[in-house]
């Protein structure tokens, strides 16, 4: 799953020379070292609706159906993702596939490996450490009773590619990594099902990179929020481990 993502504005290049992003968008933003889903923060994302601007929506959608902000509250944090294999079916998303897909900007994101009963955190990015976008889709929802209006997002997430299944050893999920060239393919209004299908599908392990960072508490992110989260952090039982398993 991702519940958790990063975001600077380090080596936009390829999604600026596949035209998904402009200088101009990239500066309409801040940057966020830990975004965490589960304060629904606004964060930027590009749709097909207004592709040459930088939207704000909240993590966490909240279907059209939605009744109440009761009901909104207490689902959205079940929203942060979408699993591709079931996107298609489940009411809350199946509408969004098909209509409202979006690109969320991201530079690279959070996973925990559990190893004899305990967790370590890990980020993980592209190699090149270029900003790249996850695959998303994207709700309005209008409270009836103040008239507020929201638009929301989900992130979709797939099975886990080999890096990421190796960390991620409890779920082996990942989230849909769009390549820099199939990102506006991704956005296309007229895109059908089956070319929707084909997109949603693990980057590979060659592209990606990975290193354990220091233990943290979500709930603590505004403190947190520097630099310093992703940087490396050494765990020396993780290299005992290591040294065993090559024994055999």
């Amino acid at each position: 799953m991702c519940f958790y993502y990063c975001l600077t504005k380090k080596n936009p290049t390829k999604l600026i020379q596949n035209k998904v992003v402009t200088e101009k968008q990239l500066n309409l933003f801040e940057e966020a070292y830990l975004v965490n889903g589960f304060d629904n923060p606004a964060m930027p994302v590009i749709t097909a609706d207004k592709p040459d601007e930088i939207q704000f929506f909240h993590w966490g959608l909240i279907p059209a159906w939605v009744r109440d902000m009761e009901t909104a509250r207490n689902l959205r944090n079940n929203t942060l993702n979408a699993k591709a294999e079931t996107i298609f079916e489940k009411a809350s998303f199946k509408k969004s596939i098909m209509e409202k897909r979006c690109l969320i900007l991201c530079s690279g994101f959070f996973e925990w490996q559990k190893i004899r009963g305990k967790k370590y955190p890990y980020y993980i990015s592209l190699k090149d450490d270029e900003i790249f976008v996850f695959a998303g889709i994207w709700s309005t929802w209008t409270d009836k009773d103040t008239g507020e209006i929201l638009n929301t997002y989900s992130i979709i997430t797939t099975e886990a590619n080999e890096l990421v299944g190796e960390i991620h050893n409890t779920k082996k999920r990942m989230p849909v990594i769009l390549e820099p060239e199939d990102a506006l393919k991704w956005i296309n209004k007229t895109a059908a099902e089956e070319d929707i299908k084909k997109l949603m599908k693990p980057l590979d392990s060659y592209r990606m990179k990975a290193h354990t960072i220091k233990k943290f508490v979500p709930s603590d992110s505004e403190m947190i929020n520097t630099s310093e989260i992703i940087a490396y952090y050494y765990y020396p039982e993780l290299v005992e481990k290591i040294d065993k398993d090559s024994l055999f």
